[in-house]
């Protein structure tokens, strides 16, 4: 890796979070840095279809994340794995993120905004989560076991919360939009379960630009780490 670029961590629920909520920005930031990605669950409970095998389902959804983050250029996609729809419920994870993050050591951790109004549980959860884990990750006397296997503290730079209803940056993601609907539509699973997905995704897009003079961009809330 060049000495100039960075690592940037995007965790997210689900297979499809990351293209869905910054793929623009992951596009942009690929052309020069190492992105890597953590999906905390397989998404195995992600289908309308009630005879639907949850097993192949995950099976399927981790292929076309990997296939839409290649797209994209992702140097790796990480899957915790953990039961879909059960964030809240997982004692564990923070553990796991707070290890890889000390592990990557990114630039900028990416996650969801648990704040903005939003329907999934596990969208609020994880966003509450990552920000417990770089705590643990930044400060020697959480799990001082850590330390003793070589992972020593690693204090992120930046802290993006999306989508968010109160953006504070705006990144300009006009040169890559086309390729955030491609890599999109890479989860060819779970897009009869996004009615009109590709208007709703080109109007936020669109509304994101509008506060930062750019035709399409991605809002972020940037939290202090």
């Amino acid at each position: 890796m060049k000495k100039s670029a960075k690592n940037r961590l995007i965790i997210m629920a689900h297979p499809d979070d990351p293209e869905l909520a910054c793929g623009g920005t992951i596009a942009q930031w690929a052309e020069r840095d190492r992105v890597h990605y953590i999906i905390a669950s397989c998404g195995e409970k992600g289908t309308w279809d009630k005879n639907a095998e949850p097993l192949a389902i995950a099976r399927n959804r981790e292929k076309e994340a990997k296939t839409a983050a290649k797209f994209l250029g992702v140097h790796r996609v990480i899957f915790l794995r953990h039961p879909d729809g059960e964030m809240a419920f997982t004692p564990t994870l923070r553990l796991e993120l707070a290890a890889l993050i000390r592990s990557i050591k990114p630039y900028t951790v990416v996650t969801h905004d648990p704040w903005r109004r939003q329907f999934h549980p596990d969208h609020r959860a994880i966003g509450f989560v990552v920000i417990d884990a770089i705590m643990i990750a930044r400060d020697w006397h959480f799990y001082p076991f850590l330390k003793e296997i070589g992972l020593r503290i690693h204090r992120p730079r930046e802290l993006l919360l999306t989508p968010s209803d109160k953006p504070t940056f705006i990144n300009d993601i006009t040169a890559n939009f086309d390729k955030k609907i491609k890599a999109i539509s890479l989860h060819r699973s779970q897009l009869r379960q996004l009615p009109e997905w590709q208007k709703r995704i080109k109007q936020r897009a669109l509304n994101d630009g509008k506060l930062g003079g750019y035709k399409f961009a991605e809002g972020f809330y940037k939290m202090r780490v």
